[in-house]
């Protein structure tokens, strides 16, 4: 896994995740991927107003790197959609393994906006922040909660020790028996 302070995670806007789980695991060779629907989080706000919106996503390894794959599955516009309805499927952010806090406080000092935030069910706080000016998608932040450790950690166990054919795509349920 990645170490403090370099990017954890890499995610792609889909528009059909089968087809981008059948590229990422036959063709990429990442995974296996573990797939779920996420509803609507607490205390969501997108670009300074109240949002609803709902996903379905899929977390798998490729080496040390975490995919993140990202299905709108709610209406209305979103930090996905818009770079869904601008650029097509593909790149949408990174993941900064930093403190939420210090990462807050270095991408504000930095001129960029917080244009989507909530909390995760644990009451982790998560936030991505538009740097398109610099980097062409957004950067997210998020608190990494032990339990969150312990599921990166299974995550990426299930990774070192797969066949690269045998269940490319499983539940977030079966990652609790890892």
């Amino acid at each position: 896994m990645q170490p403090k302070g370099s990017i954890l995670e890499l995610c792609q806007v889909v528009r059909d995740m089968d087809r981008t789980l059948d590229h990422w695991t036959r063709v990429m060779g990442a995974g296996p991927f573990f797939l779920f629907d996420v509803p609507v989080l607490p205390g969501q706000i997108y670009r300074g107003a109240p949002a609803q919106v709902a996903m379905k996503v899929a977390f798998g390894f490729s080496g040390g790197l975490l995919i993140e794959l990202l299905q709108q599955t709610s209406e209305g516009q979103s930090v996905f959609t818009e770079m869904l309805d601008a650029n097509g499927e593909g790149y949408h952010h990174v993941m900064l393994r930093i403190p939420y806090d210090d990462g807050v406080e270095r991408l504000s000092g930095e001129g960029y906006a917080m244009a989507f935030s909530g909390m995760m069910p644990g009451g982790e706080r998560f936030a991505l922040f538009d740097t398109r000016a610099g980097n062409g998608g957004y950067i997210e932040l998020m608190e990494l909660s032990p339990a969150m450790e312990a599921s990166l950690e299974a995550m990426h166990a299930a990774h070192c020790n797969w066949d690269g054919v045998t269940r490319p795509v499983r539940t977030m349920a079966e990652l609790a028996s890892i």
